[in-house]
């Protein structure tokens, strides 16, 4: 709570924040030990400060807003991410990395080590998806319930989703003319 409140004191919202519907949600979380950034050694990647985030240390501003995008905010860049469903079996994923607009590959940042810690994210994150996609797939896989204590982001999507399916599908009301 004192990284929150210290967060909240400089200006910066900390704040856990879910819409009503549950489409988004933010959430401030502190990195790890003295970290600043997504890198390997934990320093801000980018010279230039994207935004006016203080402290260095905030950490990151995630933004989850569904069907398909989230957003991880920190000082130094930004980073986007969007799930896009192909097929049944399939998902195209395109992750956007964002920094100061003056900033200067090269001179301000080095392409490598800004992009190295979500790539390999997203490759660990691949490898998992197509793990379960073969378990999936099995004809001996029995579907369970989710485990809220592991899964309750995939259970918030879930329900999030066969709510704007019933939405969707409700009969409108045509108005009287």
């Amino acid at each position: 709570q004192v990284h929150f409140d210290r967060c909240e004191a400089a200006g910066t919202p900390a704040q856990f924040v879910l819409a009503g519907d549950g489409q988004y949600r933010l959430a401030r979380m502190p990195l790890q030990e003295k970290a600043l950034s997504y890198t390997m050694d934990g320093k801000a990647a980018v010279s230039r400060h994207l935004g006016r985030v203080a402290p260095p240390d905030a950490g990151t501003l995630l933004m989850f807003h569904y069907p398909s995008t989230w957003n991880h905010f920190l000082p130094d860049h930004s980073l986007t991410f969007r799930v896009m469903p192909i097929s049944p079996t399939e998902t195209e994923v395109t992750t956007t990395w964002l920094v100061h607009k003056d900033a200067v590959e090269g001179v301000d940042y080095d392409l490598k080590r800004l992009t190295e810690v979500w790539i390999a994210t997203n490759d660990e994150d691949r490898e998992i998806v197509e793990t379960n996609q073969q378990g999936i797939l099995s004809p001996a896989y029995v579907p369970g319930p989710y485990s809220p204590g592991q899964e309750s982001g995939v259970m918030q999507f879930v329900d999030w989703y066969a709510a704007w399916l019933e939405r969707a599908l409700a009969p409108r009301q045509v108005a009287a003319e």
